[in-house]
This record gives C-alpha cells, sequence and structure tokens, in this order.
C-alpha cells in the first residue's frame, strides 16, 4: 500500500488518473462514497502541494461531468463537483496550514452550520421549495407509507413528504459536514502510511470542538425551546443547525471512545457498542461528545 501511495503521488499524471478513478468508484456508492475523489485531493494537497492537488481534482470534475452532464446537462454537473471537491480542497488547505484536525473539524463545522442558516436566508422559505420536488415522489412516498404501516408505524405519503422536506436542509449541511471530513481523514490516513505511521490516529483520537461550539449548541437548543413554547412549532432554521451541531458531537464522541480504548481504558466492546449506538441510540453518544467538552476524559486519563 505505502509503495502504491508513493507512486500515485510522485507526479501530476498519476494523481489526475488517480481522482478520475475514485470518481468512478464513488459512482457506484453516491452518495456515502462523496468522499472518496475528494480525499485523493486532500492526499495530493497534503503529499505534493497545489499542482498535485489540482490534477487530482480535474481527474475527478471531468470524470463527475462525464456521468453527470447527460442527464442533468453541463451545469448541474459541474455544480455537483463543485459541491464534492470544493469543500474538501478549503479544508485540506487549512489541514496544511494549521497541522491540526481539530481545527478543520471545527471550521467544518461552523461552515455548515452557516451553510445551512445561509440557505435560510436566501430561500427563505426553503422547505416549501422542496415542496413541488416531493410531490413528484409521491409515488415512492406512498410504497414507503405501505411499508411502515406493515411495521405498526401509519403515516401518510404527505407526512412522510412533509417529514422528508423539514430535515433536507440539515441533512444537506450534515452531509458537507461529513463528506469533508472523512475526505481529511482518508488524505491524513494515506499521507500517515507514506511520511509518519500513526499521524492520523493520533489526530483522530485528539479530536474535539472546543467550547465556543459547545455553548452554540446550548444557545440554539434554548432558541428552539422558547420557539417551541412561545410559538407552538419549531423554529426551522434553529432546528437545523441543533441537527448539525448535534451530529458533529456525535463524531467527537467516536473520537473519545477511540482515545479511551488506545489509553486502554477498555477494550475492543465498547468500541464495537459505540458504533452500533450510532445507529440505535445517537442521543447516547452525542451527550458523551458534548460532555468530553467540559470534563476533558482524555486530557484526565493521560495525566492519571
Amino acid at each position: 500500500m505505502t509503495a502504491l501511495l508513493h507512486w500515485v503521488t510522485a507526479n501530476p499524471a498519476r494523481v489526475f488518473l488517480a481522482g478520475g478513478i475514485a470518481s468512478l468508484l464513488a459512482l457506484v456508492a453516491l452518495p456515502m462514497a462523496a468522499w472518496l475523489p475528494a480525499g485523493i485531493v486532500s492526499l495530493a494537497l497534503l503529499a505534493n502541494g497545489r499542482i498535485a492537488a489540482a490534477a487530482a481534482a480535474a481527474g475527478a470534475a471531468m470524470t463527475m461531468l462525464w456521468a453527470f452532464a447527460p442527464a442533468f446537462g453541463p451545469g448541474p454537473a459541474l455544480i455537483i463537483a463543485i459541491a464534492v471537491l470544493v469543500p474538501s480542497w478549503l479544508a485540506a488547505t487549512a489541514l496544511v496550514s494549521t497541522r491540526s484536525l481539530s481545527f478543520v473539524f471545527q471550521a467544518l463545522t461552523v461552515a455548515s452550520c452557516l451553510l445551512v442558516l445561509a440557505i435560510h436566508g436566501l430561500l427563505g422559505d426553503p422547505v416549501g421549495v422542496l415542496m413541488p420536488l416531493i410531490t413528484e415522489l409521491e409515488p415512492m412516498l406512498r410504497r414507503t407509507a405501505e411499508t411502515l404501516s406493515q411495521f405498526g408505524i401509519q403515516r401518510s405519503p404527505e407526512e412522510i413528504g412533509a417529514a422528508t422536506a423539514r430535515v433536507a436542509w440539515a441533512t444537506l449541511g450534515w452531509m458537507v459536514l461529513l463528506h469533508a471530513l472523512l475526505a481529511q481523514c482518508a488524505g491524513l490516513w494515506a499521507f500517515g502510511r507514506m511520511r509518519e505511521p500513526g499521524l492520523f490516529g493520533r489526530e483522530f483520537r485528539q479530536l474535539k470542538l472546543g467550547r465556543f461550539i459547545a455553548w452554540t449548541l446550548v444557545a440554539t437548543f434554548a432558541a428552539s425551546l422558547i420557539a417551541q413554547r412561545t410559538l407552538g412549532h419549531g423554529w426551522q432554521a434553529v432546528d437545523d443547525v441543533v441537527f448539525v451541531l448535534a451530529a458533529a458531537f456525535l463524531l467527537q464522541a467516536l473520537a473519545v471512545v477511540h482515545g479511551l480504548r488506545e489509553l486502554q481504558v477498555f477494550g475492543i466492546l465498547p468500541v464495537i457498542l459505540a458504533y452500533v449506538a450510532v445507529v440505535l441510540v445517537p442521543m447516547a453518544l452525542v451527550g458523551i461528545g458534548f460532555a468530553d467538552t467540559w470534563f476533558r476524559f482524555r486530557e484526565r486519563l493521560v495525566k492519571r
């Protein structure tokens, strides 16, 4: 693997090819694999600078244009390529400058929250904007309602569509944060294999959001509760920010679990249970990540 990474990053032509291949692989599992071509861009920037990163981005973007332009047109295809690659490029630039994955994590979290607020500010009624699209998806929503009814959950297609529209923009902000961070993790892991083994593990286990973001979560959550009490309904923009921040603290909780495992506080089983909890009880992990901001579990155990 190390020899392959050195060979790929040796010249711009090879990283151009790697970016294209990564995009092809990502097309098979979109949107969950959107971080893969961005990870190649991050690796190229860390290993050989902006020229190599530009070559990797060009290879990835050309593949995306080739794949999406016939279906959506060249304009939307270009927007997709920009949305996938540019946030990760900026994050990788910050990673090169600061040498801190935690700083990049914090910056991505704040940027994702600002993105959600900007969408609400520009569109006015972001949920209403999506309703024509939700209407076109009515056959799929009807099948979803039928499937849920088999499990004893009674929801109409209209209720499912409205719920989907309400969480759509928060999910977008979360996906931008998640994929950009995954791209940095992939790039840093590969770079560490080449130059400094163990680099990614050390950085990931120290991942933290800091008290400013923690207080922001407290403030937005309080604003959401006040809106529920006074208006009788949620404040959608604030609720979306709460969602993004909570998901970010979930990632910090995973870093805490891996950090405690490295300190031999416990074995592998709690790590496995933590990843199961991501699906079953995610709010428990959000609480762990949030509490770590104040109690600094990893730092205290290191001192002991």
